[in-house]
């Protein structure tokens, strides 16, 4: 749900206080994540559906469950050279064009698979509720939600591990996790302390798929 960063951006327009956010049901949380969903892709350039990478993409998530949490899952291609993904509690799934030509088709199954971990263990969910104040900033259309970094950083483990379930329950390649951040060795555009160390994340994926066998 992070999807601004407080470096890059004026003061925010209003903050919700910890005392604000205990008072938001889990329901008026999935609410604002659809308005901060919508809005990021009015921001973006959206590929068509009947573009390659949209054709793609659209192909592979066919290998992987449509719902989550009784939630319809619902992905789109933008045009940005970035290789990122991202998914929103209620469901949203994006990815960059940039990460679509970067990665084969096992990668791309596995970075699906991680994000639907996100929304599977209600990430965005629990850090709305967790978190210390939320900045709202209304001119650019950014919500940015505080997470401690140690939070984010099990965050990350966690939608890990799930990708690997989810994969090997599939029966697809769980070993594409850690060619992905082999490809991927810095974060764009993130604080890096927010997220666990590449190195960290290769060795724990490698000793999970090791004790697995």
């Amino acid at each position: 749900m992070i999807t601004g960063c407080q470096s890059q951006l004026n003061k925010p327009q209003f903050i919700l206080s910890s005392k604000q956010i205990v008072a938001l049901s889990e329901q008026d949380i999935l609410k604002f994540n659809e308005q901060v969903c919508r809005d990021e892709d009015k921001q973006s350039i959206v590929l068509a559906h009947d573009h390659v990478m949209s054709q793609r993409l659209h192909r592979l998530i066919q290998y992987l469950p449509n719902t989550i949490n009784h939630l319809q899952l619902n992905y789109k291609v933008y045009l940005n050279t970035k290789p990122n993904a991202w998914s929103s509690a209620n469901g949203c799934i994006r990815l960059n064009s940039g990460l679509i030509k970067l990665l084969t088709d096992d990668e791309l199954l596995a970075v699906i698979a991680h994000e639907q971990g996100h929304i599977a263990l209600k990430h965005a969910i629990h850090s709305f509720q967790h978190a210390p104040y939320i900045e709202i900033y209304d001119k650019a259309n950014k919500t940015v939600v505080m997470v401690r970094n140690e939070t984010a950083q099990q965050n990350e483990i966690d939608a890990d591990n799930y990708a690997i379930e989810m994969l090997r329950k599939q029966k697809l390649n769980p070993a594409a996790l850690i060619s992905i951040l082999m490809k991927m060795p810095v974060h764009n555009d993130v604080d890096l302390t927010s997220y666990p160390a590449i190195s960290t994340r290769i060795n724990h994926i490698s000793q999970k798929l090791k004790n697995i066998k």
